[in-house]
């Protein structure tokens, strides 16, 4: 039989007759022939492409199977295993190159076979004398058809069936990084064609496995840098803790000094411990920049936001910085627009910003003024904001030193010899304050040898619809402010709106009564001297009206006659001009039963338990009950339970947390307020840990006495009111 002129096979015919076939039968059978062989060879092509579609078919599962994963692991299992199952191998393995370059190793095998060689890590040598060892060598395929001739086979006892095999080369941009191992229990198991379809698809294992790989380096990196943060912020919170601890005494006790609560010292001693107190407060301040730093470059620092007044951040900021100017003919200046509307902010990020503006204005200006600003103004959106500057006469900025001021560990002068100090971190943390509160900021001017101008903006929220009278009726912390000057109640309304009153103006002293009978409000501030009606009047009425007459009353006046107002029923009296901390401690007092309260304080720090005790107890209405540690604290309260608790987290032996859990589950102690003292930073779980509890936290080496009794006085009216609803 013959086919495209190939002889392909014979057919064997015979007659009974003595003679040959006739030449025309031969010719006919020549024809049956030829047509039988393309017969056969047509149905051979067929079953040749059906098989290659199929191989090819596999081959594309394959690769799409293998494309899918990410896990080295995974990928390497999916692969040989699926090889077996689709094309019927006897075995199948992929080998990986060392890092010498010097071995096949083997990764992953198929059967128990390949389990054992995986066990015994079993390696092949490049150019060894083996299927695997040529392969890798040349960087080509290399077949074996018949094991039982072949000079190269390397027989494996583990397995004694194979009599063919495939070893395929792994590559990526040309070079060798692996190779496929196929056995056969056939031999002549592997066509050409086969091998084509094999190698694009060893090719496409390949970059599997380089994405593979690339992606455990990626995700060990990632662990990595996890793990270098958390020994990073752990670092942190350790120095936070440590650093500040003996900076609370330093700066705490200085405090307390110079107040005077240990006795009177001359003023020799009054500089030597201002330049303690000082010192002690710019090396605070460099610790807090650092840690502050972390904490923005983590995506940890959080915000307590809560509508403002800039003008009293500004003023508190002002007074504050006036002791650095004290030795300097230096003058501050406040130039801030009235009646500027309130902005939500976080006071103390807000405070700090314009104290790092102002200490910098401070530092580079030998004479001359130093002016902080405030007015409304419109961001480049056309949208409404309160622009702050601070305008220094000072040294100026020259134009090629500009980029360096707001980048992190940059200064001006870097110089060893220079004059200022500083860690550099200070503009950079203020940007990032700043932006976080959705502003600006940046050097709106400057010229070397006349100063520089400095700003930051606050963006201002849409106006809010005013309050019914209806709703303002079920409203707590209600206070009516009655007086003939809108100007005077709007300057109450700031004072109080910060601490959570709801301040209501009344104009009109003639409606003082019934505005208040309607309202029911917690308390009344009453001016004496107004037009028509003056406040004592008023004051008469409210008393003897049966839905008034127990609304506390502060009369606030510039008339000195305190005496007069107690006697017709003021439950305070305060004399103009007066500041807002004496506002906010007045009505306080309008909630305080006057009564000594027991606070107990818990730490194990001797300095800071001293210094804490010395704070409460100078201020006069309070009882110090001291435990150094939590198991003396656990002793005290069974003693008795104090009005308070202050206590430090991080104690050995029986922590901060630990005595917190305690408290939650003793119905004795689950309603006693706790105030947490602390010189580290709190990690994120232990925030919200400390939230659950529902405590407030001070930071140590930050810790003043005004903060300290605010929030004692608030916690306790807190019961007091709770007490009483309920």
């Amino acid at each position: 039989m013959v086919s495209a002129g190939k002889v392909t096979g014979f057919i064997l015919a015979s007659t009974p007759r003595a003679f040959e076939f006739e030449k025309e039968e031969v010719h006919t059978l020549q024809i049956v022939t030829n047509g039988i062989s393309v017969g056969i060879e047509r149905q051979r092509l067929l079953t040749e492409t059906q098989r290659r579609a199929l191989e090819l078919q596999a081959a594309a599962e394959l690769a799409r199977d293998t494309t899918s994963t990410l896990s080295l692991d995974i990928l390497l299992n999916r692969i040989v295993n699926q090889l077996e199952e689709r094309f019927g191998f006897y075995h199948t393995a992929i080998y990986q190159l060392d890092e010498t370059g010097t071995y096949l190793t083997i990764q992953e095998a198929t059967g128990k076979a390949g389990a054992e060689l995986k066990q015994k890590q079993t390696r092949i040598a490049i150019g060894a004398k083996s299927a695997l060892g040529v392969c890798a060598a040349s960087g080509n395929p290399e077949l074996i058809l018949d094991t039982t001739n072949s000079p190269i086979f390397y027989p494996n006892p583990l397995l004694p069936d194979t009599r063919s095999e495939l070893a395929l080369p792994l590559k990526i941009s040309g070079k060798v990084t692996g190779a496929l191992d196929f056995q056969s229990s056939r031999p002549n198991a592997f066509t050409a064609g086969e091998i084509t379809v094999f190698q694009i698809l060893a090719d496409q294992i390949s970059i599997a496995i380089e994405n593979a790989h690339a992606y455990e380096i990626s995700q060990q990196a990632v662990a990595e840098m996890r793990e270098l943060d958390r020994v990073k912020n752990q670092f942190l919170a350790n120095m936070s803790h440590e650093l500040r601890t003996p900076l609370n005494s330093v700066i705490g006790f200085s405090r307390v000094i110079l107040k005077g609560i240990d006795g009177p010292i001359n003023d020799v001693q009054k500089q030597d411990i201002s330049s303690i107190y000082s010192s002690g407060m710019h090396l605070l301040n460099m610790i807090n920049e650092i840690l502050d730093m972390s904490k923005i470059e983590a995506g940890k620092m959080e915000l307590q936001l809560e509508e403002s007044n800039i003008s009293d951040i500004i003023n508190s900021t002002v007074s504050t910085a006036m002791g650095l100017v004290k030795d300097k003919p230096v003058h501050l200046v406040q130039d801030v627009a009235p009646n500027l509307p309130l902005v939500k902010l976080d006071s103390i990020r807000i405070g700090q910003v314009l104290t790092n503006l102002i200490g910098n204005a401070i530092k580079f200006t030998e004479k001359g003024d130093i002016t902080i600003g405030a007015r409304l103004s419109e961001s480049p959106e056309k949208k409404p904001e309160i622009m702050v500057t601070v305008k220094d006469s000072g040294i100026g900025i020259a134009p090629e030193d500009q980029s360096k001021l707001f980048q992190r560990f940059s200064q001006v002068d870097d110089s060893p010899t220079r004059k200022t100090g500083g860690t550099g971190l200070g503009l950079s943390i203020c940007r990032s304050l700043v932006e976080m509160h959705k502003g600006r900021i940046g050097l709106l001017e400057s010229e070397v040898g006349q100063g520089s101008t400095f700003f930051f903006t606050l963006p201002l929220e849409e106006p809010k619809e005013e309050i019914s009278l209806d709703e303002l009726i079920h409203e707590k912390n209600i206070i009516l402010s009655i007086d003939d000057d809108p100007q005077v109640i709007a300057l109450y309304e700031r004072y109080l709106q910060s601490s959570g009153y709801q301040v209501i103006p009344e104009t009109d002293p003639a409606k003082a009564v019934e505005r208040a009978e309607t309202l029911q409000p917690m308390a009344i501030t009453l001016d004496i001297m107004m037009p028509g009606k003056d406040g004592w009047q008023v004051m008469r009425e409210l008393k003897q009206n049966e839905a008034t007459r127990n609304i506390p009353v502060l009369i606030c006046s510039i008339l000195e006659e305190e005496e007069k107002g107690i006697s017709l029923g003021a439950s305070d009296y305060l004399v103009k001009p007066f500041i807002q901390d004496d506002l906010i401690r007045a009505v306080h007092r309008l909630e305080s039963d006057g009564e000594l309260h027991n606070i107990l304080i818990v730490d194990d720090d001797p300095a800071d338990l001293r210094l804490t005790q010395k704070m409460l107890e100078d201020a006069g209405h309070f009882t110090v009950t001291t435990a150094e540690s939590g198991r003396d604290a656990l002793e005290s309260l069974t003693n008795s339970v104090p009005d308070m608790i202050v206590l430090d987290l991080f104690m050995p032996g029986l922590n901060g947390f630990d005595l917190l859990e305690i408290f939650r589950s003793d119905p004795k102690l689950s309603q006693v307020p706790v105030l947490i003292l602390t010189g580290a930073d709190l990690d994120t779980d232990q925030q919200k840990q400390l939230s659950e509890f529902g405590n407030h936290l001070l930071t140590k080496g930050m810790l003043k006495e005004k903060d300290l009794l605010k929030y004692i006085e608030e916690s306790l009216n807190r019961i007091k009111t709770n007490s009483l609803n309920g």
